[in-house]
């Protein structure tokens, strides 16, 4: 087994910053930055947290306006993409009703502490 003890002054200022602490060492209190308050300049822009106009919801919205993909594969990975979840379920209830009799690990995933 290896071991690094190469330490430079700037990896001890970053474990300073998140009072990371090695075992063995002494603990001293480190003087605790000065805080620094800068004017932000006349051109700063202030509106970077504002919120959009408010629109309400469309209810006649035509679903042929917004494609999902531009071809049949995008169109493909998309959804499979967006239902992969469901996908996976429903293909493991499938199987759970059929050959999962048979054999029970495929579709099968351990949870912590199961195994």
């Amino acid at each position: 087994m290896s071991a690094t003890t190469t330490t430079t002054a700037t990896s001890l200022s970053v474990l300073a910053d998140y009072e990371l602490h090695h075992s063995g060492e002494e603990r001293s209190t480190p003087a605790p930055a000065p805080s620094v308050n800068t004017p932000q300049p006349a051109d700063w822009p202030t509106d970077h947290r504002r919120m959009p106009a408010y629109r309400p919801a469309n209810h006649n919205l035509d679903y042929n306006e917004r494609t999902a993909g531009t071809s049949a594969g995008e169109y493909v990975f998309i959804q499979v993409m967006l239902h992969g979840v469901w996908l996976n379920a429903t293909a493991s209830r499938l199987w759970r009703f059929t050959g999962g009799r048979v054999n029970d690990k495929i579709f099968h995933y351990e949870i912590g502490g199961e195994w």
